[in-house]
This record gives C-alpha cells, structure tokens and sequence, in this order.
C-alpha cells in the first residue's frame, strides 16, 4: 500500500479510511464503538481505527497479488 490515511469524523466513532496503491484509491467508514460506555481516549480510538485501516490495506494487497 501506498498510502493509507485515517481521520475522524467530528467527536464520533467513525473515521474515514483511504487506502492508496498505484493510481486507486479506495474509500471506506470503520466503526471504532464499544457500546454505550465506550471510556477509550480520543488517541485510543485512533489507533483501533489504523489498525483496522492496516488491516484492511493487508487483505487488499493479498488479493491484489493472488489475481
């Protein structure tokens, strides 16, 4: 992967997710929330939020090299 950006949405649970390889770019929404009483860190989130980023830019670079 190129490049991979993560940013919050506001003060949600949700933060966008681009993933950069070559000339695509692919665009998604995680969900970092744990239920009502979700007490984590602003900073907490975001890394919940990179590694399911670096995760989805795992499973992206495997499929791209199995086709």
């Amino acid at each position: 992967m190129d490049e991979i950006e993560v940013t919050r949405n506001g003060q949600t649970n949700q933060f966008s997710i681009t993933l950069v390889r070559g000339g695509d770019t692919i665009r998604c929404m995680v969900s970092v929330a744990l239920g009502d009483s979700d007490e984590r860190s602003d900073g907490e989130k975001h890394r919940a939020a990179l590694s399911k980023a670096k995760a989805l830019a795992k499973a992206l670079d495997s499929a791209i090299e199995t086709s």
